[in-house]
């Protein structure tokens, strides 16, 4: 299973004073599985690419498709392979709008036309799994709610929906640390429990760095870069620089270090690794293995 796509530019109001490529030539290929992180400036069309994923817009050339399935058809195969992918927006809990928060996160399965058994049974695993307790959340309205609770809301919705691919636009936008701690933790939990496929849209490097296991970088609409975090953050310095982005904290703590004389690998993207290394390396050559 997998998201194509084949050749995809997609341009703005075409034919019109304000006529603006956002993405050109895109060529990649999203996995089943994969936990993949997008990162670049603001314009350089991160938000364009993921709306492809589920058919909100349509390549002005080009093909995306999902298992096969060309996302741009009007055939129902086509219709049923969009909604395999769940899009969460930047601020998604200004896309709330029920009286209750069940009804808000059972909106999007009955649409689907499911039993109101297995719609009940989907509320349910969701809220549960954002860390919402049935019983006391169920009756209240989303708009009474802390930021942080309202985005778990919305982001249960779209899980109640089960797709097999999740594009998250700057999930955790505006919220503080805990919060930030709070909707990724669950986002990871999410993804190993289920295999669900994670589509991370991020200007923040270290969010990107920490989660994701593929990275692609975005500039002037083209992908510059394609890798695994440790690989785009150690030799792709200079395409990250060219995309107006620096690589995360604790990697250019190493790099400041490192250039001290202290011998570490830059081979760590956790704290916790980051910090054990730091420690062996000054505790001496014997400990720094």
């Amino acid at each position: 299973m997998s998201i194509i796509f084949d050749n995809v530019t997609y341009t703005y109001m075409p034919g019109t004073p304000y006529q603006r490529t956002a993405i050109q030539n895109i060529n990649v290929t999203i996995r089943k599985g994969e936990f993949i992180g997008i990162i670049g400036h603001t314009g350089s069309g991160k938000s364009t690419l993921v709306q492809h994923m589920n058919g909100l817009i349509a390549p002005t050339s080009g093909q995306v498709t999902i298992d096969g399935i060309d996302l741009k058809s009007k055939a129902k195969e086509a219709r049923d392979a969009r909604r395999r992918v769940g899009m969460v927006f930047q601020y998604p809990e200004h896309q709330l709008f029920e009286e209750t928060i069940y009804q808000d996160i059972a909106f999007g399965p009955k649409n689907l036309g499911l039993p109101d058994e297995e719609t009940d049974s989907r509320v349910r695993r969701a809220m549960d799994f954002v860390g919402l307790d049935y019983e006391t959340f169920k009756d209240r309205s989303p708009f009474n709610l802390s930021g942080g609770q309202m985005r778990r809301v919305a982001i249960a919705g779209v899980i109640a929906l089960e797709p097999d691919y999740l594009a998250l636009d700057e999930p955790a936008a505006g919220l503080d640390p805990r919060g930030r701690d709070e909707i990724f933790g669950q986002i990871v939990k999410l993804h190993e429990k289920t295999g669900i496929t994670v589509i991370l849209v991020s200007h923040n490097m270290e969010d990107v760095a920490r989660f994701a296991s593929r990275v692609l970088v975005m500039n002037g609409g083209q992908i510059s870069l394609d890798g695994q975090p440790l690989e785009i953050f150690s030799t792709g310095r200079q395409e990250l620089e060219a995309a107006g982005l620096a690589v995360p904290p604790l990697t250019a703590l190493v790099d400041k270090l490192k250039a001290k004389g202290l011998p570490l690998s830059n081979r760590h993207l956790t704290a916790h690794d980051v910090a054990s290394e730091i420690a062996a390396a000054i505790r001496g050559p014997k400990h720094a293995e």
